[in-house]
């Protein structure tokens, strides 16, 4: 019979991701580099809000007062200049509705764990600048214990299903549809698809 993991087991991990994501902010010095060009740089997403388990990824949202492809592309590189870089990815999304660079990098730490690192910079005549921080700022708002585990739960089980679901589905399913268990998320996501950006934010 398969062990079902505890939910203080599941607290556990998420607080050592947590502790190593931070770890690995500090060491590739993000905030310094993109405040140095005169940005902005913003911690979004589970990292945040703690709710960061089993899918290694750390997001920010940045913002240039002087944007340019060229500067985007700076930051980028000072940031790959740590040798635990492994990959860059670049995807230019200025003519869409996004009107953002995004830059995917991944990170490889000492126990050969591959982290995602999402960088999205974004203009600041951009539709949804600022929307993602503020979804953020709203969720970690409204979390209470109960609420957290249930997500860090849904989010593990999951994984566990090699599911990669965003995380923003399953927020919305907890927090708006009283969603409480990994069996009734996926019975809601049957009748909630999920839209290429999801504009749902916390009451």
């Amino acid at each position: 019979m398969k062990h079902k993991t505890s939910i203080g087991e599941i607290r556990k991990i998420s607080a050592q991701n947590l502790k190593k994501a931070r770890e690995i902010i500090a060491e590739l010095r993000i905030y310094e580099i993109w405040k140095a060009l005169d940005s902005t740089c913003n911690l979004v997403g589970s990292v945040r809000d703690a709710l960061l388990v089993s899918h290694l990824d750390i997001d920010f949202h940045t913002y240039s007062n002087d944007f340019s492809i060229a500067k985007s592309f700076q930051a980028i590189a000072k940031i790959c200049e740590n040798p635990n870089i492994k990959e860059a990815v670049y995807r230019n999304l200025l003519d869409a509705k996004d009107c953002c660079l995004e830059w995917h990098l991944t990170y490889e730490d000492e126990e050969k764990r591959l982290w995602t690192i999402d960088i999205i910079h974004i203009k600041n005549e951009s539709p949804y600048a600022g929307m993602i921080e503020r979804v953020t700022e709203k969720i970690g708002a409204v979390l209470t214990e109960e609420l957290r585990d249930i997500i860090l739960r849904i989010k593990w089980e999951s994984s566990e299903n090699n599911e990669k679901i965003p995380g923003i589905a399953i927020y919305q399913a907890v927090l708006e549809a009283e969603v409480k268990t990994y069996d009734s998320f996926k019975e809601w996501r049957k009748n909630n698809p999920e839209s290429e950006i999801s504009l749902w934010e916390p009451k």
